[in-house]
């Protein structure tokens, strides 16, 4: 196992050993019982540290990424990701995490549950910047405002948009919104919306 292998398995045991937002680990405790076969941990990122490309989304998905483990598996979140990964090429080349590693209350993070996940996400941002081209693509203002924060920029000078993009720290950002049900179902993201800016996302990482 070389250096940055060790690396990367030290920061997966640190978050699944992460007790410090009290509600959110109690929450797991009641899910073993009640869904003994889902995941119900803290979910690390996937992919490789060595993309260009890194997407970064709000939360673990009740019966997506907490059933799973895996970022964006298991939902039709992921699955929209997954087809639109696909159809620009980017499959198997982008690493996709979260901006909080634990299913959230009612799907909403608090913010001093987003404040608490910082210390993983930052690594994650900081690490990916030494790659070529680095870019980072933000799925939803929470994913957006906590990527910002972690950078250590002021909200205002950045503002959230469908399609924006920000140079920041050498890092591109490129906002989108979330691929969620909800999102889709009222037409706030189509199925092209979301294709364009994954693909010019992609363009920007692999230029």
């Amino acid at each position: 196992m070389n250096a940055a292998n060790i690396t990367q398995e030290l920061a997966n045991r640190k978050l699944l050993a992460c007790r410090k937002c009290r509600r959110l680990s109690n929450q797991f405790e009641r899910l073993r019982g009640s869904h003994p076969d889902y995941w119900n941990k803290p979910v690390a990122g996937s992919g490789a540290d060595s993309c260009s490309l890194m997407i970064i989304g709000l939360a673990p998905g009740m019966h997506g990424a907490n059933r799973s483990g895996v970022p964006f598996v298991g939902d039709s979140s992921g699955n929209l990701l997954g087809e639109v990964l696909k159809a620009s090429g980017l499959a198997g080349r982008v690493k996709i995490t979260n901006a909080v590693k634990c299913l959230p209350i009612k799907n909403l993070p608090s913010p001093r549950e987003v404040k608490n996940c910082s210390r993983f996400l930052i690594p994650e941002i900081e690490g990916h910047q030494l790659n070529t081209s680095p870019v980072l693509l933000l799925l939803g203002g929470v994913a957006h405002r906590a990527t910002i924060s972690a950078l250590g920029g002021k909200q205002s000078d950045y503002p959230f948009a469908h399609g924006a993009t920000h140079a920041m720290d050498e890092v591109t950002l490129v906002d989108s919104y979330h691929c969620s049900r909800y999102n889709t179902q009222t037409g706030r993201l189509t199925y092209q919306m979301f294709l364009d800016v994954v693909t010019a996302a992609g363009n920007m990482a692999y230029p």
